[in-house]
């Protein structure tokens, strides 16, 4: 655990001075155990050419991940309806079969619109297709909005993996205006 102090002082009044404190949990990964990176919603995500590979802001490996960040706490991201919601996530420690040297998962991608219930994506891949051979993977998705109607909504990304018999769920809400 980690703590962050941020201490904002008023120039031309020395006697105010503002405080911020927050605790930070490093989460630890397990070797045996799947996991998952927290889930990233942005209003930007884009690929970077080779020299700006882990450089600059909002750069993470060789993509550009802008993510949106909601107004206060408690309050889920908010997004127009001509915008796209891109979503950026890492899974770690996939199993890895000992005879074919590969990982053997699915990944399901679930949108629902919470004023009813009711799923508005529903997709399904396999980690053949995107990264056989790695313990390791990063789904990054972009979904355009114009068809959903303003409200709140949730994505839920689910991994199995039928190698370790484990699974990992992340979600997080979000609204369209």
């Amino acid at each position: 655990m980690y703590k962050l102090d941020i201490v904002i002082k008023d120039v031309n009044n020395p006697d105010h001075i503002g405080r911020y404190t927050r605790a930070i949990v490093v989460l630890k990964f397990d070797d045996d155990t799947l996991g998952h990176s927290s889930l990233i919603l942005a209003d930007q995500m884009y690929r970077v050419p080779s020299k700006e590979i882990g450089a600059g802001e909002f750069v993470i490996g060789d993509t550009h991940v802008r993510p949106r960040v909601s107004s206060g706490p408690g309050v889920p991201v908010s997004f127009s309806r001509a915008q796209s919601l891109n979503f950026w996530m890492q899974v770690y420690n996939l199993g890895i079969d000992e005879k074919s040297k590969q990982n053997d998962a699915t990944i399901e991608y679930q949108i629902t619109d919470l004023s009813n219930n009711k799923a508005v994506l529903d997709a399904h891949e396999s980690t053949a297709k995107l990264s056989p051979n790695a313990d390791q993977l990063t789904l990054e998705k972009t979904v355009p909005l114009a068809s959903l109607q303003p409200g709140q909504y949730e994505v839920s990304i689910k991994v199995n993996d039928a190698i370790s018999k484990q699974q990992t769920v992340e979600t997080q809400k979000f609204s369209v205006n």
